[in-house]
């Protein structure tokens, strides 16, 4: 059943690049149970938060849609960009949040970079972190995003960079210790 399902979303994948809806939506509609696991493992982690599961879903698939060049490889891109795009609706929110003048709280995610603990980590202060990263090397940037807001495993980002998993986990391993060198001076 998996494979038939990878090869159907191959095909549908395919198919909105050549510019059929009806092959998007139903892309949409077989990966939704998905979408909603990343959604609720992004939102599980976040205090203080007033989007629902779905919500963020269907946020981050008006954002996909928007999009004029879509150029992924295979169901585990497409979800790696997925849980981009809804890192990206999470950052507005907490942002669109902090200019409330009633309410001043932070918006925050549950870590656990440091591997043994979890941490509290201001979304907005992680994002500007890892903007400075992808500035400084964007490998490791999008190694961060797929692994951390993606929740994909070292052998699903080799995939979809295309490289070695070793490689992938001595990125992974720098881009760790950059951002928590990175975070360690922001008030939580």
């Amino acid at each position: 059943m998996a494979s038939n399902q990878g090869s159907r979303v191959d095909e549908l994948l395919s198919a909105w690049r050549a510019g059929d809806e009806r092959a998007r939506n139903e892309l949409f509609e077989l990966l939704y149970s998905e979408l909603r696991q990343i959604s609720a493992a992004l939102l599980r982690s976040e205090r203080n938060s007033s989007l629902s599961t779905g919500d963020l879903v269907n946020e981050a698939v008006l954002r996909i849609v928007r999009l004029s060049r879509i150029d992924w490889a295979d169901k585990s891109h497409f979800l790696a960009l997925a849980a981009r795009a809804m890192r990206r609706v999470l950052v507005d929110h907490a942002r669109a949040k902090s200019t409330d003048k009633r309410s001043h709280q932070k918006v925050t995610l549950i870590t656990q970079f440091a591997g043994a603990g979890a941490e509290r980590i201001e979304l907005d202060a992680l994002d500007k972190a890892l903007i400075r990263l992808k500035v400084i090397d964007e490998e490791k940037a999008d190694i961060v995003e797929l692994r951390y807001f993606g929740g994909l495993s070292l052998d699903e980002i080799a995939t979809v960079k295309n490289m070695s998993k070793s490689t992938i986990k001595r990125n992974w391993r720098v881009a760790r210790l950059w951002l928590l060198d990175s975070l360690e001076g922001t008030p939580k």
